[in-house]
């Protein structure tokens, strides 16, 4: 990605027609990068959010980092980071990793082993409320501390991904700073608003819904970046925040949609950057009533489900959304996992085959072309955030296959914070909405696993509990050798398939876009951010005022 040298950087500040530009001298080697929406605490592995976990992960480092690779079987590919070298236990149930003796927090501090172990505690406490955690005390039953620099990570069995499992998950916390801190607070503490951490970059200011800014910090131990100051100025919307970007008021943006891209590519000062990505898109059936202490009227049935899917010619919908920059999902993973399948058998698409379907279930059509049963309409609300305008368009063109069945959808758009609130009270009939994978497959059983359905998490949201799909991903995160692995997979995805607890959509490649005078190496499929420390600024400085279409 590219960046920008002295720029007058600026704020974008969401308003109704375009973006406006607060603006003050930030430095010669600064860089603006626009997004959408804004995350709720700087804490690794603390919040569902994905800007949430950009912001973490640009101030906290991990023991290791994975490589271009993306492999997460055994450490192969990875990099040492806070850890400059580990040693695996003959039996393999143990792994010591060595800190770097450079490695400090930004208050100056030293990083030790027991901030190593203190992660631990903290992350897998129940109290502190982290889904990550609760994955990673799967596998891990303790950190013990030799001496300051030597923790050792103790296994409860051996697993292909055991390595992974911690160097992926693992930020080391500053014992010194949270130790006192209860855990169930640590999410609403000040810290979590203001850390001190371990990474590339150190906290400067947030002001929520407006602008977070990090500044390069000079001892850490991989090198000091090559940018003075990062700077994330949160538009309010997808489509304000591309604008930022078009207009020269900002120099990066992780995500381009169709309608944009061709303007972008027009723009001698914008490069149009590709990114291999684990995003898919999905609609998600509510299997519960509201309350959930009852099968949803509709959507409890997989005959219902199913022949919903069948109504819904993914395919076509992939080129009118996205072009040729999507690809129609294919189940509960990514095509960029090692554990994805291309030949799973998938329910087509076949409008005949799905009234007959609906026929059988009892909806007949009436005529109007819409189906009612025992006087009840075939009806349901499919919700959607505003903040994405592709999956807008999802909604809409799904409203019309739907009604080419006769079910009458309603398609509520909501601002992010509604649709939030509707994913973690599970209050919604279906909603249309993206995940992003990891390189790791275990991230199945965190989002579509029984265990993931809970009040108050955006997992599973829908309900879906299935013993087969369960099975499945225990016995392939356990299996020893790659070739087991798949085969439990391939029955956990096609599990999921045929029950379709949610129709599978797409698999976005949608490119980012940045300056010309933002330099970028290659991007990291799983954390496009991952690389930010190795950008620079090249080229002319730009003129305070310099964006085509902002309103200084």
């Amino acid at each position: 990605m590219k960046l920008i040298g002295r720029l007058s950087v600026c704020l974008v500040l969401a308003t109704t027609a375009v973006a406006s530009l607060a603006c003050g001298d930030v430095g010669d080697k600064t860089v603006v990068i626009s997004a959408g929406a804004d995350g709720d605490i700087a804490l690794p592995q603390l919040s569902s959010q994905t800007q949430s976990r950009v912001y973490a992960e640009l101030l906290f480092d991990k023991l290791a980092e994975i490589g271009q690779s993306q492999n997460t079987v055994g450490d192969a590919g990875y990099v040492p980071h806070l850890a400059a070298r580990w040693d695996w236990a003959r039996d393999s149930m143990a792994i010591t990793f060595h800190l770097d003796p450079r490695a400090k927090w930004h208050d100056g501090q030293a990083l030790t082993a027991r901030d190593v172990r203190f992660a631990f505690t903290v992350l897998t406490d129940p109290k502190t409320g982290s889904s990550a955690g609760v994955e990673l005390a799967r596998s891990v039953d303790s950190v013990s501390v030799a001496d300051s620099l030597t923790a050792t990570v103790w296994y409860k069995a051996r697993s292909p991904e055991q390595f992974h499992a911690v160097a992926y998950t693992l930020f080391p916390l500053p014992e010194h700073l949270l130790g006192n801190v209860p855990h169930d607070s640590l999410k609403s503490s000040a810290f979590a608003k203001a850390p001190v951490g371990s990474g590339p970059f150190t906290f400067v200011a947030w002001e929520q819904k407006r602008r977070f800014e990090m500044a390069a910090f000079d001892h850490y131990l991989l090198g000091r970046p090559k940018i003075d100051r990062l700077v994330f100025a949160i538009a309010g919307s997808a489509p304000t925040a591309v604008r930022a970007v078009l207009a020269g008021d900002a120099d990066f943006i992780e995500r381009m949609q169709l309608e944009d891209v061709a303007e972008a590519s027009r723009l001698p000062d914008i490069t149009l950057l590709p990114l291999r990505r684990y995003d898919y898109g999905v609609v998600q059936f509510n299997l519960w009533t509201a309350d959930g202490t009852a099968p949803h009227p509709l959507f409890g049935s997989a005959s219902m489900r199913r022949a919903l899917t069948m109504a819904v010619d993914r395919a076509a919908l992939v080129r009118n959304v996205h072009d040729t920059l999507g690809r129609p999902g294919l189940g509960p993973f990514a095509r960029l996992q090692w554990s994805a399948d291309t030949t799973l058998r998938q329910i087509p698409f076949d409008v005949a085959e799905s009234g007959r379907l609906l026929d059988v279930l009892g909806w007949k059509l009436g005529p109007r072309g819409m189906r009612s049963k025992a006087g009840q309409p075939l009806a349901f609300t499919l919700s959607v955030s505003s903040s994405s305008r592709s999956r807008v368009r999802y909604a809409e063109l799904l409203q019309q296959s739907f009604a080419a069945v006769g079910a009458a959808v309603t398609v509520n758009v909501t601002d992010m914070a509604g649709f939030v609130d509707q994913l973690m009270t599970h209050s919604f009939d279906a909603m249309v909405f993206g995940w992003t994978a990891t390189p790791s497959p275990s991230g199945a059983r965190q989002t579509w696993g029984s265990r993931a359905f809970t009040k108050g998490s955006p997992f599973n949201a829908g309900g879906w509990q299935n013993a087969t799909f369960d099975a499945a991903v225990a016995n392939a995160l356990t299996a020893m050798d790659l070739k087991n692995a798949r085969a439990h997979f391939r029955v956990a995805y096609q599990t999921a398939i045929d029950d379709a607890p949610a129709i599978w959509l797409y698999e976005s490649l949608d490119p980012a876009a940045a300056s010309r005078r933002l330099v970028t190496g290659e991007f990291r499929p799983d954390a496009w951010w991952a690389t930010v420390r190795s950008w620079d600024v090249t080229g002319p400085s730009r003129r305070p005022g310099a964006g085509r279409t902002a309103t200084p």
